[in-house]
C-alpha cells in the first residue's frame, strides 16, 4: 500500500493514503522509508551526553566527502516551513545570520574548531554538516552543538527550528525501526531526543502510539494464534486480517504472513485430526490403533500439538479399556498384546504398566494351582494404592484367595466321592455345596456335583425301573398297569425321568388298545349292518387322548359323511318326483352336496345324468311351442353331466333360429316365385325339426329321447 507523509501543526506526521496506488504492498512502502534521505543500515545507541559536553562539543571527526544523495523529501518539507520562518523573523538577526552564512568555514575547519570559541553561526553550520548524515549519532550531535546557545541570542529562534527539525528526523529514524518491527529499538531512539527541545511532546506521543499499535498487533496475532489452538479456522483468518489494517509493515507483511502460512498449515493438521477422530469413534482396536498413528504425525510445534495428544491420550484409554476387559474376562495374553499397542504417553504409562503387571500374575494363577495362585498374589500386591489400577488388584487378590480355598474344599470333595458309593457322594456333594456358584471355583463345584448327582440318582432309581420292566413282560393290563405305577416313581428332573417316560408311555398304549380296541370293533360292526347311529355312539366312548382316538375320529367322520349323503339324495329324489324341468334341477342341486369321498358319490353322479337327460328331454319338448323357453330350460343342465355338451349343441342351433334371416321382399317377386320361396322355406324348418327331435345323443352317442329309467339305490 502506497502511502505519502504530510505534516500538520507542529510537525506530526500522518500518512495520507493516495488511491491510485493501493495495491502497493508493505514491503516497497518499508523500502521507501529506508530511502526517504537516510543512509543509515545499522542503528548505533550513543552514550548519553553530559552537561559539560553539551556545552564543550568535542572536535568533530574528519568524514569523507559523500556524493549528493537524493533529496529527503521530508526534509524539503521541513526545510520549506523552516524557510518560511526564517523570513519572517527579526530583520536584525535575519540579516546577521544570512551575513554570517556567506562567510562559512570548510569542513576542515569544523573538526580543527575549538568550540568553547566557536561563533553561533559556526556552530549552526557545522552542525548542519553533521545532521546531513541522518543517522541519531550525527543528529544528535549537531543539536548538542548548537543547544549550548543561550535563549536571548539572537540566532536562538533559527537553531530552535533546527533542533526542531532534526528531533524530528530523530523521530522519523525511530519510526523507521519502528516499521521495520524493532519496537524497543525506535523507542531507545526517540527517547535520544533532549526532553527540552519544543518538540519533545511528539516524542513522548510517538511512543505512546508505536505501543499501543503494537499492543494492538500482538493481541491480534496472539488471538489468531488461539482460535488455531482452538481449529476456529474462519475466526482465525478474520482475527488475522485484522493486522493489514495496523499502521505498521512489520506486522502488516511478515507476521501477516506468517500467520497464513500457520493457518494454513494447521488447516491441514486439523482435517488429519478430524480424520482421526472419525476413525477412533468408530470403535475397535484396529480403528483406534490407525486414529493414534494419524494423530502422531502431528509435529510439536504444530498449534493443535496440545489438542492433538488429549486426543491421543483418550484414543490410548479406549485401548486400555479394551484390554482391561480382556483382563477381566481371563484372556491375560490378549490384554497384554492389546496394552502394548498403547502410545508412549505419561498421562497413560502408569496405567499400561499395571496392566501388564496384572496380565503376567494371570500366568501362574491360571494353573489353578494352590502355589500358583499365591505367586500371583504376591505379583498383584507390588502395587501401591497410587496406582490406577490398584482396586482392580486388590478385587484380584480377594478372588484368589478366595478361589484358594475354594480348591482346597474341591480337592477334599473329590477324595470323598472316589469309592462312588451312594453315601460317598452324597458326602461329596455336601462338601461342594458349601462353594457358592458365583465364588471363582463356583462353576466347577458345580460340574462336579451335577455329575456326582447323575451318578447318584441311577444308583437310586435303577431299581425302580428294572423291577418295573419285569413286572411289564406278564404282558397283561394289571401288570402293564403295575410296571407304569412302579417306574412313576422316578421324578422329574431325575437322571432316568425320560428314560423311565418312554417305558411308561409303551406300556400305556398297551393297556389303552387293550381297553379300546374291542369298543372300536363293536363300532365298525353295527356300521357294517347299517345302525351307523349306533356305531357313532359307540366310537364315541374312546376319549380324546387315547391311543386309538384319531383312528374312532375318523370312522366318526366317515359315518357321519355317509349318512349327510343319504340324506342329500333322499331329498333329491323327493324333490324330483314333480318331473318338471324345475323339479330336476333342484334335484341335481341336492345330489351334488355329497362329497366326492363318500361311498354314495357314484349313486349321485347317475342321478345328476338321468336328471340331465329329462331336462334336455323337455326342453326338445317345448322347442316347437316356444324356442326360448326350450333354451332357458336347457341351460339348467349341470356342466359335469354326460348331457351337458348336447345341451350346449342345441342352444347355439336354437338361438340361430331366433336370429332372424336376412329378409326377402316378396312384394318385389313376381306371385308365383314369391308363394315358391315361402313353400320351400316352411319345409326346410319343419325338415330341421324332425332331425333335431330324432337324433339327439349323449357323449357316448346314446339317443337323448328316450324316457330314462330311475335307479332305486335305497
Amino acid at each position: 500500500m502506497n502511502e505519502k507523509h504530510k505534516t500538520i501543526g507542529h510537525g506530526r506526521i500522518i500518512r495520507q493514503r493516495q488511491l491510485p496506488e493501493r495495491r502497493k504492498n508493505r514491503e516497497q512502502r518499508l523500502q521507501e522509508l529506508r530511502s526517504n534521505g537516510s543512509q543509515i543500515k545499522t542503528y548505533k545507541s550513543p552514550a548519553k551526553y553530559s552537561n559539560q559536553e553539551k556545552h564543550s562539543v568535542s572536535p568533530i571527526k574528519k568524514t569523507e566527502p559523500k556524493k549528493p544523495k537524493p533529496p529527503n523529501n521530508l526534509g524539503s518539507i521541513y526545510g520549506l516551513f523552516w524557510i518560511g520562518l526564517l523570513v519572517i523573523v527579526p530583520a536584525g538577526a535575519g540579516i546577521t545570520a544570512m551575513s554570517a552564512l556567506f562567510k562559512l568555514p570548510s569542513q576542515a575547519d569544523c573538526e580543527s574548531t575549538y568550540w568553547r570559541t566557536a561563533s553561533a553561526s559556526k556552530r549552526l553550520y557545522c552542525a548542519q554538516l553533521l545532521a546531513t548524515s541522518s543517522t541519531v549519532d550525527s543528529l544528535l550531535q549537531a543539536i548538542n552543538l548548537v543547544d549550548v546557545l543561550s535563549n536571548d541570542h539572537p540566532m536562538r529562534p533559527q537553531i530552535d527550528g533546527y533542533i526542531e527539525r532534526w528531533s524530528k528526523k530523530i523521530l522519523s529514524l525511530g519510526d523507521l525501526a519502528f516499521q521495520d518491527g524493532k519496537l524497543e529499538e525506535a523507542i531507545t531512539i526517540a527517547q535520544k531526543v533532549p526532553q527540552k527541545v519544543p518538540a519533545y511532546p511528539l516524542v513522548e506521543k510517538q511512543i505512546q502510539d508505536w505501543q499501543k499499535t503494537w499492543n494492538q498487533a500482538q493481541a491480534n496475532y496472539k488471538q489468531t494464534q488461539e482460535y488455531l489452538r482452538k481449529e476456529q479456522w474462519n475466526q482465525a483468518s478474520i482475527e488475522a486480517s485484522r493486522l493489514l489494517s495496523v499502521p505498521n509493515v512489520h506486522w502488516g507483511t511478515k507476521k501477516y504472513q506468517e500467520l497464513i502460512n500457520d493457518i494454513k498449515r494447521t488447516r491441514k493438521e486439523g482435517a488429519k485430526l478430524n480424520e482421526a477422530r472419525d476413525i477412533g469413534e468408530q470403535g475397535g482396536l484396529d480403528n483406534l490403533t490407525n486414529a493414534i498413528k494419524q494423530v502422531q504425525e502431528i509435529e510439536q510445534k504444530s498449534y493443535i500439538y496440545q489438542t492433538a495428544q488429549k486426543l491421543m491420550v483418550n484414543l490410548g484409554k479406549q485401548i486400555i479399556d479394551i484390554a482391561s476387559v480382556k483382563l477381566n474376562a481371563g484372556n491375560w495374553q490378549e490384554a497384554l498384546d492389546i496394552v502394548n499397542k498403547v502410545p508412549k504417553n505419561d498421562a497413560l504409562q502408569e496405567k499400561v504398566e499395571d496392566i501388564e503387571l496384572l496380565a503376567r500374575a494371570h500366568s501362574p494363577a491360571s494353573l489353578g494351582t494352590i502355589a500358583g495362585l499365591e505367586d500371583a498374589i504376591a505379583q498383584v500386591k507390588k502395587l501401591n494404592a497410587q496406582r490406577p489400577f490398584y482396586s482392580k488388584a486388590q478385587q484380584l487378590v480377594g478372588l484368589w484367595q478366595q478361589e484358594i480355598a475354594d480348591v482346597a474344599i474341591i480337592e477334599q470333595g473329590k477324595k470323598l466321592a472316589q469309592p462312588k458309593g451312594i453315601s460317598d457322594l452324597k458326602a461329596a456333594i455336601a462338601k461342594l455345596q458349601s462353594i457358592p456358584p458365583y465364588n471363582p471355583r463356583g462353576e466347577e463345584a458345580t460340574t462336579l456335583i451335577e455329575a456326582w448327582s447323575r451318578q447318584l440318582q441311577q444308583q437310586e432309581d435303577r431299581p425302580f425301573l428294572e423291577k418295573a420292566e419285569k413286572l411289564a413282560s406278564f404282558g397283561d393290563i394289571t401288570s402293564l398297569q403295575a410296571a407304569i405305577d412302579e417306574a412313576s416313581q422316578i421324578g422329574r428332573g431325575r437322571t432316568l425321568y425320560q428314560e423311565a417316560q418312554k417305558k411308561i408311555n409303551r406300556w400305556t398304549q398297551k393297556v389303552q388298545r387293550s381297553q379300546d380296541q374291542p369298543i372300536l370293533d363293536n363300532a365298525q360292526l353295527l356300521a357294517l349292518s347299517g345302525n351307523t347311529e349306533q356305531a357313532i355312539a359307540t366310537a364315541k366312548k374312546i376319549q380324546p387322548g387315547r391311543i386309538l382316538y384319531n383312528q374312532a375320529l375318523a370312522k366318526i367322520q366317515e359315518w357321519q359323511s355317509q349318512q349327510e349323503a343319504k340324506r342329500s339324495l333322499e331329498n333329491a329324489r323327493q324333490a324330483a318326483v314333480a318331473a318338471t324341468a324345475d323339479a330336476y334341477a333342484t334335484a341335481i342341486t341336492l345330489a351334488q352336496q355329497v362329497p366326492t369321498s363318500s361311498s354314495r358319490q357314484l349313486e349321485a353322479s347317475q342321478l345328476i345324468n338321468q336328471w340331465s337327460q329329462q331336462i334336455l328331454s323337455i326342453a326338445m319338448d317345448v322347442v316347437n311351442r316356444d324356442v326360448a323357453r326350450a333354451i332357458s330350460i336347457a341351460r339348467k343342465i349341470p356342466r359335469n353331466s354326460l348331457a351337458y355338451n348336447s345341451a350346449q349343441s342345441q342352444i347355439s342351433l336354437w338361438q340361430s333360429w331366433l336370429t332372424p334371416n336376412p329378409s326377402v321382399d316378396y312384394q318385389t317377386l313376381p306371385s308365383d316365385q314369391s308363394q315358391q320361396l315361402r313353400e320351400e322355406n316352411s319345409i326346410q324348418s319343419q325338415q330341421l325339426r324332425e332331425e333335431n327331435s330324432t337324433n339327439l345323443t349323449d357323449e357316448r352317442g346314446k339317443p337323448l329321447v328316450s324316457t330314462p329309467k330311475f335307479i332305486n339305490n335305497n
